[in-house]
């Protein structure tokens, strides 16, 4: 914990480096890590897959340099609703934070959710009792919604209790996701595979067929997940008054863990691939080719020790989602965006308690109505993470030039470009990003509620106490009312 006196009001800055890093790859590697290598990436681009992971983290690492920036001007919670209102004004901001929040809150359900898939390959039927009902193909059972309720519950009670405990709960299960996918991967090499099982390595499933594909073209496709993949990293900014350490820092942890995340996406795609001929054994149409293969190879051990880098990876998504949509909730509450009451912190833990308790309540109802469900709402969260890049990097860039940084400028202005690109991937029929039409029905009512709300509050976030003011200097003057300015200058 910082040594500096906590003030009444203000956020305890009790996270380290460590934590940060944790939190970022923690976002990184949710469930979809051990399930798209054989759903989505061999049968795009087969092995080459690791290529295109590799890309699409470097990609994101160049988006991630305009974070740093920004949180190095910008250092406080928010995040992209901040960097937005700096360079766009208030309207600007609003539909950043409105494009964003539900993309953070609806990763807690679906990824508690993801537990009850986890046991149904590691215990089958153990929690697969007391059907309830079958919403969207997907049958529902108490069993399962008792559990995703209880891990909901716990997170959430866990970042009301304060940030410590959820950083170092983050850090914990973070080391462990990365340890037990190193362990898989060693395992699977000691059995000494024949590396020819990865050929071809540019090819597609098509028709019941290996089809042999153009190099490039297959790591584009599986680049273009990069924001799927990925999205996570941008949780940092969002507890950017908490941290215990320089905000320089930042850029340097987010990079480690987009690298690391990447890394760990391509370690599963590689341990997927190389045990079997990749292609045959994709046409058997697998249920979970990563569980199959891991368990054909090293047995049940390593599919043990899968499972636990499923559960981990999980846990710490929920977790750092929690932070991070708490965050917002509060900026946005702050600045007269949302309702004063998220904008409250807890007296004595310095959390924002009533936002995280409100994330609980809504989540807990979610798992009644199945998975697929909520996957139509997560489908859509690229959009809205694809917004909150863009406008972070045009923040950037427009910052850096007037400073005349003409390195940041640069790498800003790409960051820029490639962020509206992942945005127009969403509206592009047949590619990876393309939304499914329930995703494209929720996209449209997210959009009409939040014009309807904009319309509501616009009054008092434009014209309220804090008119005359960007969002900026509203929660600036915030951090001098609270004593925690004079610490964030010393960073500038």
């Amino acid at each position: 914990m910082s040594s500096e006196k906590q003030q009444s009001g203000a956020f305890k800055k009790d996270l380290k480096k460590m934590d940060i890093w944790a939190l970022a790859l923690g976002a990184i590697i949710g469930w979809g890590c051990f399930v798209m290598p054989g759903t989505n990436f061999l049968p795009k681009a087969g092995p080459s897959s690791i290529i295109g992971l590799l890309l699409g983290g470097a990609v994101m690492s160049i988006i991630s340099f305009s974070y740093g920036y920004c949180i190095k001007k910008f250092p406080l919670s928010g995040g992209e609703f901040v960097y937005a209102d700096a360079s766009f004004g208030k309207m600007h901001a609003f539909i950043c934070g409105w494009m964003i929040v539900l993309g953070y809150w609806s990763l807690i359900p679906l990824n508690s959710t993801a537990i009850g898939l986890i046991t149904r390959y590691l215990i089958p039927g153990v929690f697969q009792f007391c059907p309830l009902w079958n919403v969207a193909g997907w049958q529902v059972y108490l069993g399962e919604v008792i559990l995703s309720c209880g891990f909901i519950l716990v997170l959430g009670y866990m970042n009301v209790k304060g940030v410590k405990s959820a950083g170092w709960f983050q850090t914990t299960v973070a080391v462990l996701l990365a340890g037990s996918v190193l362990f898989a991967l060693i395992g699977v090499l000691l059995t000494k595979p024949d590396f020819n099982n990865l050929k071809p390595m540019f090819a597609e499933i098509s028709n019941g067929e290996v089809v042999p594909k153009g190099g490039l073209a297959c790591i584009i496709a599986v680049a273009c997940y990069a924001p799927y993949c990925f999205v996570g990293f941008d949780c940092i900014p969002q507890a950017a008054e908490e941290y215990s350490f320089s905000h320089k820092a930042a850029l340097g942890l987010m990079v480690a863990a987009i690298m690391v995340g990447a890394c760990i996406y391509a370690a599963v795609v590689f341990i997927t691939a190389v045990v079997q001929p990749w292609g045959s054994m994709m046409l058997t149409n697998p249920d979970w080719a990563t569980g199959e293969m891991v368990l054909s190879s090293i047995g049940r051990i390593g599919l043990v020790f899968i499972g636990i880098a499923m559960l981990c990876a999980v846990l710490s998504g929920m977790n750092a989602f929690y932070l991070a949509a708490s965050r917002l909730l509060f900026s946005m509450s702050y600045a007269d965006a949302l309702p004063a009451v998220f904008g409250e912190l807890h007296p004595k833990y310095g959390t924002p308690d009533k936002a995280t308790y409100f994330l609980l309540a809504i989540s807990i109802v979610c798992p009644f109505f199945g998975r697929n469900v909520l996957v139509w709402i997560v489908d859509m969260t690229c959009v809205g993470a694809a917004v909150g890049f863009t406008y972070t990097c045009a923040t950037a860039t427009m910052m850096a030039k007037k400073e005349g940084l003409v390195g940041q400028t640069i790498i800003s202005a790409i960051g820029t470009v490639l962020s509206a690109f992942f945005i127009i991937l969403s509206f592009i029929p047949g590619s990876p990003g393309f939304l499914s039409v329930p995703s494209f029905i929720i996209l449209g009512v997210w959009i009409v509620l939040g014009i309807i709300f904009w319309f509501r509050i616009k009054d008092r976030f434009l014209h309220g106490r804090w008119e005359g003011m960007s969002v900026e200097q509203i929660l600036m003057s915030k951090m001098k009312d609270d004593g925690t300015l004079e610490s964030y200058n010393k960073d500038q």
